[in-house]
């Protein structure tokens, strides 16, 4: 049992007395507490020798620490056939504070708006600065190291794009995009536009220290207030070659907010884990807070229904991605002269004996493999 699933499984009774719960929130609590325990049954791994095994099944729930590693792995393979031979440029969208309690209370809607208004910032400036049409993945993270409620989306841009007329594929300067203050400045503008447009069609909820918000004037104001404030666009190191996208797509792209390799102990009433202050340089620290702080603070961060955290933009949009990734790969051989090696793609099975080892797929009896029974087994 992990150690997140052990604090939840401890405290959710308590916990979902004692605050107001969402919907999604509580099928994340019950999934995390039932994953790999008889509350969801059991599956036969079966040899044909005799010899079976009986493994509990798991609750697949993305909030969960303990599933989504092969799915992971798999996704991971996927985008290996999309990468290119070029530098990548990695960028992180931020919202200021002021904003982000709206988000709270309207998360689908206005998590939308960023990643609209995010894909539109770049689009619109790769055609309008470089005349080409750039290719770009982002990923949606809403905390910070210690847990707290903080909205923002990484991108992955590749280092190039393809020009308008689809004729040549262009390479971007090495050290940056674009410049950061042009692309905070543009998607401030585009993100703040569309909040107007959102509340005159009525569609926001405006709850608790919101609710004077209801009032235009002073919905006008707020806007105000966040016009006059510098939006900040991280460009953070540069990714100098496919094989630091891919391990940066395996560490990041699926994960929750806080791993069991941060929580350090866990008593009956206190959690402490370990986190890097950036207001002191990246320092790493201890944080202890109450069980129920903790739970309250890791149930922020569980997101809408079906909504997708992962999207590709440009000519990695999943419509046109086989071919315009195929393009892009014939135009930058002929240009520079090369021949391009394709990276190797695992199948199913392969990745699955690559993560959890030979040893736990085959009978101990005989060594040949196991036979996955899909009759599942009910307690």
């Amino acid at each position: 049992m992990s150690k997140i699933q052990s604090i939840v499984s401890s405290h959710a009774m308590t916990h979902i007395a004692n605050h107001h719960t969402s919907f999604q929130q509580v099928k994340a609590i019950n999934a995390i507490t039932s994953c790999r325990t008889s509350n969801l049954g059991s599956h036969t791994l079966s040899c044909e020798c005799g010899h079976s095994k009986i493994v509990s099944n798991s609750c697949s729930n993305r909030h969960c620490l303990a599933c989504g590693g092969f799915s992971k792995e798999l996704w991971v393979q996927k985008q290996q056939a999309s990468l290119l031979p070029s530098h990548y440029f990695h960028l992180v969208f931020t919202v200021p504070d002021s904003v982000r309690q709206l988000i709270f209370f309207n998360q689908e809607l206005l998590y939308q708006l960023m990643y609209d208004a995010a894909s539109k910032t770049l689009l619109d400036l790769s055609k309008e600065k470089l005349n080409t049409i750039p290719g770009f993945t982002l990923v949606l993270h809403t905390w910070t190291q210690t847990l707290m409620f903080h909205p923002h989306l990484h991108c992955i841009i590749v280092g190039g794009g393809l020009s308008s007329n689809h004729s040549h594929f262009k390479s971007f300067k090495k050290k940056f995009f674009l410049h950061v203050k042009v692309l905070s400045a543009v998607f401030k503008g585009k993100f703040l536009e569309g909040l107007k447009r959102l509340y005159s069609s009525g569609d926001l909820y405006l709850l608790g220290n919101q609710n004077s918000l209801l009032d235009p004037d002073t919905f006008q104001s707020f806007l105000d207030s966040l016009y006059a404030k510098d939006w900040i666009v991280f460009s953070k190191a540069v990714f100098k070659c496919a094989d630091h996208v891919i391990k940066y797509l395996g560490r990041y792209t699926h994960r929750t907010a806080i791993s069991d390799f941060r929580i350090k102990t866990v008593t009956p009433t206190h959690v402490s884990f370990s986190y890097h202050d950036n207001t002191d340089g990246g320092t790493k620290k201890i944080m202890t807070l109450t069980t129920d702080e903790f739970m309250r603070r890791f149930l922020l961060h569980v997101l809408p229904h079906k909504f997708v955290k992962i999207r590709h933009y440009g000519f990695l949009t999943n419509r046109f991605r086989s071919a315009k990734v195929v393009l892009c790969r014939k135009l930058i051989a002929k240009q520079r002269g090369i021949i391009i090696a394709i990276l190797p793609v695992l199948d199913k099975f392969e990745l699955l004996v690559k993560l959890i080892g030979k040893e736990k797929l085959c009978c101990p009896e005989c060594g040949r493999y196991f036979v996955y029974n899909h009759e599942v087994n009910t307690n």
